[in-house]
């Protein structure tokens, strides 16, 4: 067990080789407590002493079921995130997902990918980094199902756009690097799926989040009302991070109008943007500005008013 060290992460995991292969990648980021068990009760014994910050741990130990273990965890610590590692077939994800886990990685996976999944949690802060290595600025999409987020990555990823994308199970991430005033940033976005069911999950990524956005549908005007439960939900975990307001899905038939959603963010005072997902529109004004407003708030230079 390692000292004087930020975030506490347990890995557990059979295989000695995989568990010291992430205990040693996790241990170059020099900010991490790390407690390795080969057991389910190993696990239970560590829960047991403290709680964790974060939970890796395999679906099937010799002697534990890990969701059960992830359950436990989460009991002890509404607020530990947990990663699931799982050789099961990707049909398995929803009831996997919609049972505890607010990450899955499907073996064998790249250890770096794990890494850049913990990074994405708990990023760095920017006086802790070497030259030239880039920014971690978190941010999260937050709003309905099928308002169009997991769309709006893609498109701001590809240029493509593809109606029959599936629905994001719980939470989903995706990483940019671009510049900020000739700065390296890795914008990193999750996708917080709507659905209620999935709550337990968006409660612990929250944290460490630099801004969100919120996202309507224009065509579908529950998707609108809904915004007001989005909205508290994101204040209640992040008192001050900038929230952006996006009304997407410009190019169908409208239900709410321009007018109508640029007065909530005006009693918000939050900025407002229009997007398609189809046309590809304000996709990438939008991304660029959440990034923008990640980056002032990392750095506490916010503007004065809100939506500049």
């Amino acid at each position: 067990m390692e000292a004087n060290s930020s975030r506490r992460i347990l890995i557990a995991d059979n295989d000695p080789h995989l568990v010291e292969d992430i205990a040693r990648e996790l241990r170059r980021c020099n900010r991490f407590e790390i407690h390795t068990c080969a057991t389910g009760q190993a696990v239970h014994d560590a829960l047991q002493a403290a709680p964790f910050d974060l939970i890796i741990v395999d679906s099937h130990l010799p002697d534990a079921n890990g969701l059960s273990l992830i359950q436990e965890a989460q009991t002890r610590s509404p607020d530990t995130v947990t990663i699931l590692m799982s050789t099961i077939g990707v049909t398995d994800l929803p009831t996997l997902a919609g049972n505890s886990a607010h990450h899955r990685l499907e073996k064998p996976f790249a250890v770096a990918e794990l890494v850049n999944v913990v990074d994405s949690i708990f990023p760095a802060e920017p006086a802790r980094l070497p030259r030239d290595t880039p920014l971690v600025l978190k941010v999260v999409l937050g709003g309905d199902a099928n308002v169009g987020k997991t769309s709006l990555i893609q498109r701001y990823c590809t240029g493509a756009f593809d109606p029959a994308r599936a629905m994001t199970i719980g939470v989903d991430f995706h990483l940019y690097d671009i510049q900020i005033e000739e700065m390296p940033v890795r914008l990193v976005v999750w996708d917080l799926g709507g659905q209620e069911r999935f709550s337990f999950a968006r409660r612990a990524f929250y944290r460490g989040t630099k801004a969100v956005a919120l996202i309507f549908d224009v065509s579908n005007r529950t998707s609108f009302y809904n915004l007001m439960r989005w909205w508290r939900e994101a204040r209640e975990y992040l008192h001050e991070a900038p929230v952006l307001l996006l009304a997407n899905k410009a190019d169908l038939p409208r239900q709410i109008s321009s007018e109508e959603a640029r007065q909530i963010a005006q009693a918000w005072n939050v900025p407002f943007f229009e997007s398609s997902c189809a046309t590809g529109v304000g996709v990438k004004e939008f991304f660029e500005a959440l990034a923008l407003h990640a980056w002032r708030y990392t750095f506490n230079k916010m503007p004065s008013e809100t939506g500049k």
